[in-house]
């Protein structure tokens, strides 16, 4: 299974240029951390990556660090 765990960054740019759907075509999984989707929807971040997050697809999982990881 390809898996990768992304950054803000490459998904705020690759939802910005209106080629997100390229992710699910290249990776099996994309999982990001909890700390990113809090970016993803910080008031700060461009309407359209608020959006999306608000209503994010069910290929992108977020995932929670427990204490001390």
């Amino acid at each position: 299974m390809r898996v990768v765990v992304a950054d803000t960054s490459p998904l705020r740019y690759l939802l910005q240029i209106d080629q997100i759907e390229l992710l699910p075509r290249l990776f099996e999984k994309i999982l990001i951390p909890s700390v990113v989707c809090d970016e993803l929807k910080h008031p700060s971040a461009p309407e359209v990556v608020r959006n999306w997050m608000n209503l994010r697809p069910g290929w992108l999982e977020v995932s929670v660090a427990s204490a001390g990881e």
